[in-house]
């Protein structure tokens, strides 16, 4: 357990190290007062620290890549003027549906296919793996994207028609 401890302690520092140690303190006490505290301050922690999504807008749309909706993938909303909340959605059959900040939004997408594996390595068989996801959509869409939008109430649907 002592590595476990050193470990934490390398990625988290002294405090993160506390906060393990006090965790296995409770799992070992097995004092139920002290558990039902600690979890009740972590969920005003995880809900006292969250922002209101009163602000956020309904947005959709259909996405395509050469004419053909993408199948599988995703779509991510940053605000440009780094107020605001970054969201995303899974993007299916070329439809995605999210709630995003209103203003200015810099967008990525991603598509995916899962290819199977034609010449899988022993490695690959003895640990069950068959197939690949592949991601297809380039990265001038997605990690070098320059695609903007404006969102606003008037105007929820956003499609995107995507080249190669």
């Amino acid at each position: 357990m002592l590595h476990v401890v050193a470990a934490w302690r390398l990625f988290f520092g002294f405090i993160g190290s506390s906060i393990f140690i006090y965790l296995e303190r409770l799992m070992v006490r097995r004092d139920v007062r002290h558990r039902l505290v600690w979890a009740a301050s972590v969920m005003l922690l995880v809900v006292g620290c969250g922002r209101t999504r009163s602000d956020q807008i309904a947005v959709s749309g259909q996405v395509q890549f050469d004419g053909k909706p993408v199948a599988e993938g995703t779509i991510s909303f940053m605000p440009v003027s780094g107020t605001g909340q970054t969201t995303g959605a899974q993007i299916v059959d070329g439809s995605y549906a999210t709630t995003v900040s209103p203003g200015e939004q810099a967008v990525q997408i991603t598509g995916t296919n899962v290819v199977k594996l034609e010449d899988p390595t022993e490695e690959e068989v003895s640990r069950g793996i068959t197939e690949r996801v592949d991601q297809y959509i380039p990265a001038k869409y997605n990690r070098q994207s320059e695609l903007r939008i404006t969102v606003a109430a008037d105007s929820p649907t956003h499609d995107f028609d995507l080249q190669p």
